[in-house]
């Protein structure tokens, strides 16, 4: 695997293996469950938590559905685009940017 980021949006539960395989290679992943039933989303969340656990990454939360897996040893910047004066909160801004810093 050359990737250094993999975007991925999850279309059922079987797809976790894949994730499992991408945590395990330290790759930073990057998982959007918006289109996923919450109860799938939640089992997915359990069996990648326990990978990254194994592997002592960070999961870190983007937004209402959306996760971020930084592998061990690696660090990463977080930067919120201001969105002015609206209902949303910022933790949920769905148009942060995470940067891998190499």
């Amino acid at each position: 695997m050359n990737a250094e980021i993999l975007f991925v949006k999850p279309s059922r539960f079987e797809d976790t293996l894949k994730y499992i395989d991408y945590i395990s290679n330290d790759v930073i992943l990057h998982i959007n469950f918006h289109t996923l039933e919450k109860k799938i989303s939640q089992r997915v969340m359990d069996f990648v938590s326990g990978a990254v656990f194994i592997k002592e990454g960070t999961i870190v939360v983007l937004g209402e559905n959306v996760i971020c897996i930084i592998p061990k040893g690696k660090t990463y910047t977080k930067e919120y685009k201001t969105m002015g004066e609206t209902v949303m909160e910022v933790t949920y801004d769905e148009e942060e940017e995470i940067r891998p810093n190499f």
